[in-house]
């Protein structure tokens, strides 16, 4: 079989089926991270507060553009989307994603029991960058 074949995806079967799956769940979590980062930016724009202008930035940047630049990769290198690695790339950075988008703008807040929560973010997210990292240097 050509390589064309098994790296876009022309490979009959379950593993076929499900390379495009991992990269159709990293887009749909882009697009409501970026929902959520945008509905921060219309609220502060409104109240005229910018107290939580890190968090927007973290969300929009974090959530929308770099969940979405995942999920393009995944879909252009399908080889990638079939490892284990690339099932924990996925749990890890949606689990530290989804911690930040509530621990950190209420520690932008003021809200001291969400303090412990902000670090364990940040970590996953460098977690996740390492296992992508793992993923993709060597196949591009």
């Amino acid at each position: 079989m050509s390589d064309f074949a098994l790296d876009y995806g022309a490979v009959p079967g379950a593993a076929a089926r499900a390379r495009p799956a991992i990269a159709r769940v990293f887009l749909c979590l882009a697009v409501g991270y970026g929902l959520v980062g945008m509905g921060m930016g219309l609220y502060m724009g409104g109240a005229e507060d910018w107290t939580l202008a890190p968090a927007h930035a973290h969300i929009n940047l974090l959530g929308w553009v770099t969940t979405a630049l995942y999920a393009l990769v995944y879909r252009a290198a399908p080889a990638m989307a079939e490892t284990r690695t690339a099932r924990w790339h996925l749990g890890v950075s949606t689990s530290a994603m989804l911690l930040m988008i509530v621990a950190f703008p209420l520690h932008l807040l003021g809200v001291e029991a969400a303090d412990p929560l902000v670090a364990p973010a940040m970590i996953g997210q460098v977690a996740g960058m390492i296992l992508f990292a793992s993923l993709a240097i060597g196949r591009f």
